[in-house]
């Protein structure tokens, strides 16, 4: 299968300042980056004579800070469709605010995904918004979004932004989310795992007790001996102790870092200070928009927020590094992403402005602030003037709505594009989703009816395959031993829908109320014996949702609700929201 970002795209130079971070952190405060087919070719100061080849090709000027595409190792992408969870109460640990225990969390989160997740309009309007959305954010690599047929198949979106899960490309080094049940509750097999060619990106250590700690203790499977190697990326790591990341770094571990989704369910995150002095590699992921930030741009600044409540334990430059050279490095793509140097592929996004410091710039922007984002040599969003001078073809840009963002274009088409979103504009699935989502209980009655006709009819489909919802033969964290249990294996996560896959991977069958009538249950989906005030008796338990925005500066409900988080520091969510809000 040939790359899914294959070497194409134009000849093209831009101008600006130039952010590389490339080892010796070079800034160019007026330079030229030249691009062809998807490769920078050089990066150079404006008055030096242009590279061969380039000699008619005119720089355009951007009137802003160029920066390495930034690179998230942390998002459950198809969730960031719903708004912000306001958290009822400072958790310990992963398995108190998720699953069956929490209906508030069924209602607002795993109830409305299991029936957008398997609706044929809405399924594929997901992965546009999603995607469209971390274009718009600045991201240009994320984890990927995963689809599953009715018989059994499973595979990876290919769309425009980079999934650390899928490029068929031998120089991006594809990672993995998932592990398979039996590898992640054995400790000889799950150390097997590690010594794979492949990077594991696996949640590790959720929440703040010492059960949540347990999990990381586990690892050591033997006295002195740790399921730990460099193809270890832990996620959150909330409760690890100095002694524990001087542990997982001698061993070659590295972590990613959520703060503001950290903060917001457990009141802290990790010991960022420890894990420094440590010497482990970070990198930054925003979770999802559930509890979360909305992308990067946005976690960023909820980073250099904590690193500041924790004693200014990273500079703006330090933070950069984490969204783009350090997340390569950690993937193993540092031969080909993470810098703007020569020989690298075109990732980058452009920010309005050049006067102020270069890493304070990024992190201080805001959602108008992103004047261009390029993946792979291909402008994919940006102002419209830049959109048009960067693409041959106009007609494949979708203006957006003017807003507070200002004239902006869209270019989300793509030579492999995935036949499950097509030609889907951005503006179409914002319509769709923001239907589906107004009328979820009526929706949830309709999926149930056409579930029992593609049982009958055997009808092929695929629908999201959606993290921790259903079974699907793979965990997300090892769950080894805990030490004390004498070799009894955690439980695994809470399955908070009522379909399950057939165990012979021949379709969806059904178990819990839906056994008994399967129309009847689906308006049982998250809960509750009968109609309350305000819900529709069509999908007892559900409600009306709305959209989450695109961006945050402009997102009232999404300020007010970070305001009001009560598990923040102090000040955090006013704090935050200043650096978010334009004026």
């Amino acid at each position: 299968m040939p790359p899914v970002d294959a070497p194409d795209g134009p000849r093209f130079a831009l101008r600006g300042r130039i952010v590389t971070m490339d080892g010796t952190d070079t800034v160019l405060d007026d330079g030229v980056l030249y691009v062809n087919r998807g490769i920078v070719d050089d990066v150079l100061p404006a008055d030096a004579p242009p590279p061969e080849g380039y000699a008619d090709v005119p720089p355009v000027p951007t009137d802003g800070t160029l920066y390495p595409g930034l690179i998230e190792l942390h998002n459950h992408l198809p969730y960031d469709v719903l708004q912000l969870w306001q958290v009822p109460r400072r958790f310990d640990n992963r398995s108190q605010w998720g699953g069956s225990s929490n209906p508030e969390y069924r209602r607002l989160v795993t109830g409305p995904m299991q029936v957008l997740g398997e609706d044929p309009e809405s399924m594929p309007a997901i992965v546009r918004y999603v995607e469209a959305k971390a274009l718009i954010n600045g991201t240009t690599t994320s984890q990927g979004v995963a689809l599953f047929s009715n018989a059994g198949s499973r595979r990876m979106y290919r769309g425009t932004v980079r999934n650390v899960e899928a490029t068929d490309d031998p120089a991006l080094p594809e990672a993995r989310t998932r592990i398979a049940d039996i590898e992640a509750a054995d400790a000889a097999r799950f150390l097997a795992r590690l010594q794979q060619p492949h990077r594991l990106l696996l949640h590790l250590a959720e929440g703040t007790d010492t059960r949540a700690r347990a999990h990381f203790r586990a690892l050591e499977f033997e006295p002195g001996r740790w399921a730990i190697t460099e193809n270890l990326i832990g996620i959150h790591c909330t409760p690890l102790t100095a002694e524990d990341f001087a542990i997982m770094a001698e061993h070659g571990g590295s972590m990613v870092w959520s703060p503001l989704s950290n903060l917001l369910l457990y009141g802290r995150t990790a010991d960022v200070a420890a894990a420094k002095a440590a010497g482990l590699l970070i990198g930054l992921g925003s979770d999802w928009s559930v509890s979360g930030s909305k992308g990067l741009l946005g976690e960023l600044k909820a980073a250099r927020l904590a690193s500041a409540a924790s004693g200014a334990v990273f500079s703006d430059r330090e933070l950069v590094a984490m969204a783009t050279r350090n997340a390569a490095r950690m993937l193993r793509w540092q031969d080909a992403l993470g810098t703007l140097s020569p020989g690298k592929l075109a990732d980058l996004v452009v920010i309005r402005g050049r006067d102020d410091d270069p890493y304070t710039t990024l992190i201080g922007a805001r959602d108008p602030d992103i004047s261009l984002v390029v993946v792979n040599g291909a402008a994919r969003y940006g102002t419209s003037a830049l959109m048009e001078r960067l693409t041959a073809d106009p007609a494949l840009l979708e203006r957006l709505p003017a807003d507070a963002l200002g004239d902006r274009s869209l270019q989300l088409h793509h030579s492999a594009t995935d036949p499950v979103v097509g030609d889907l504009t951005l503006t179409e699935a914002t319509d769709q989703l923001t239907r589906a989502l107004a009328d979820i209980p009526l929706l949830a009655t309709r999926m149930a009816e056409l579930r029992l006709g593609r049982r009958v009819e055997k009808v092929p489909t695929w629908r999201l395959a959606l993290d921790e919802i259903t079974p699907s033969g793979s965990e997300l964290r090892p769950r080894l031993p805990l030490p004390g249990t004498h070799g009894r294996v955690p439980s695994g996560p809470v399955i908070d829908g009522l379909f399950d896959d057939g165990p012979f991977g021949d379709g969806p069958f059904v178990r819990g109320p839906l056994a008994r009538d399967l129309v009847d249950g689906a308006r049982n989906l998250v809960g509750g014996e009968g109609p309350a005030d305000g819900e529709s008796p069509e999908g007892p338990g559900l409600r009306a949702l709305v959209l989450d925005a695109l961006t945050a500066s402009t997102d009232r409900r999404f300020l007010d609700a970070l305001e009001a988080e009560a598990n923040l520091p102090a000040s955090f969510g006013a704090d935050l929201r200043a650096l978010l809000a334009t004026a």
